[in-house]
């Protein structure tokens, strides 16, 4: 079976062969833009996107080769763009242990340095060698997957700004904006590259959705519980933006009274200080909050492992994908 270190050294490959030809092709004044995309692949990452849709390609039958290996490094370096454009709209100083593009490059630069790896990723992908009535059905499906994405983001930036959204909104926002795009349309493409029945893509469907979901949650409980070191982005940034999230949903629904105030007038101030981020961490903990969200991802990883059983998918695809929900759900980084 293809080990996780093998699929994003092959992906980083391909990414980084195809952004220094697109740097000698194009204008001298690109170079920067393009460097700086190189510079954030360089600087790791799990390549969770390109792992998962290579095994939705190999779980519908498909036998591996250079045109998934493109396909997963195309939905690398949109992530790519959705990680600077993200940076910018959270005023996040750090991202994979360095410097933030916008801190680099200001925000204009680094704006047009994201734009750049949106347009790269459409034809690295055009480009990946499958047939072209597959291409066809993976651009369809990859540009609903962005679409999705940029409405789940416009929520999450209008849930912050009022600061009062419910469960079912903040659920809804990581459905939109992490389920799909992380986990579920990833393993569509990969699966429609593959020329996919409708019962492998219904069941990729039911295990990517609840993993998709738990994966989110669990990034937003890393965000502020995470070791800076280990996680390469400031913790308090989430509490300072007022980023809604079942965590902080389930706080206020669980903590006395006077901690909840503590937590609405502290959460989404941007001079939030460390000692004020400490307090309102040791509340989500003292409530039970942290506890109850992390069963709750525990709780989807589960029957996302059980969907993968509904329909037989090939062996080492189904092996593989129950690594990656453990690996996508407990996590330090």
């Amino acid at each position: 079976m293809k080990t996780a270190d093998d699929l994003r050294r092959r992906t980083d490959d391909v990414l980084l062969a195809f952004l220094h030809a697109e740097r000698d092709a194009g204008e001298p004044e690109i170079h920067p833009l393009l460097d700086e995309l190189a510079a954030i692949v360089g600087a790791g990452g799990k390549r969770l996107r390109p792992r998962f849709c290579y095994w939705g390609f190999r779980a519908a039958g498909g036998e591996d080769g250079p045109e998934i290996i493109r396909t997963g490094a195309a939905l690398e370096l949109l992530h790519t763009f959705a990680m600077i454009f993200d940076d910018v709209m959270d005023a996040s100083p750090l991202r994979r242990k360095r410097l933030a593009s916008h801190e680099g490059l200001g925000t204009a630069g680094a704006l047009l340095s994201g734009l750049s790896g949106f347009v790269l990723a459409d034809r690295l992908l055009w480009s990946s060698g499958f047939p072209a009535d597959r291409l066809a059905a993976m651009t369809e499906r990859y540009d609903r997957m962005r679409m999705r994405a940029i409405a789940g983001q416009y929520l999450d930036v209008r849930a912050a700004r009022r600061g009062d959204a419910d469960e079912a909104t903040v659920r809804r926002i990581g459905a939109l904006k992490s389920a799909a795009y992380s986990v579920v349309d990833p393993l569509a493409i990969g699966a429609i590259a593959a020329g996919a029945s409708g019962d492998v893509l219904e069941a990729l469907d039911a295990y990517g959705r609840p993993i998709g979901e738990a994966f989110q949650i669990a990034d937003d409980v890393l965000g502020v519980f995470g070791d800076p070191a280990t996680t390469g982005k400031d913790r308090d940034g989430d509490l300072r933006e007022g980023k809604q999230t079942v965590l902080l949903v389930r706080t206020r629904t669980l903590a006395s009274a006077d901690d909840r105030a503590f937590v609405d007038a502290h959460v989404g101030r941007p001079d939030l200080d460390e000692r004020s981020a400490g307090r309102v961490r040791e509340i989500i903990r003292s409530s039970g909050a942290l506890d109850e969200t992390q069963a709750l991802v525990t709780s989807l990883r589960d029957d996302a492992l059980r969907a993968l059983d509904s329909v037989p998918l090939v062996e080492a695809a189904a092996d593989a994908l129950r690594s990656l929900a453990v690996e996508a759900t407990v996590r330090d980084a």
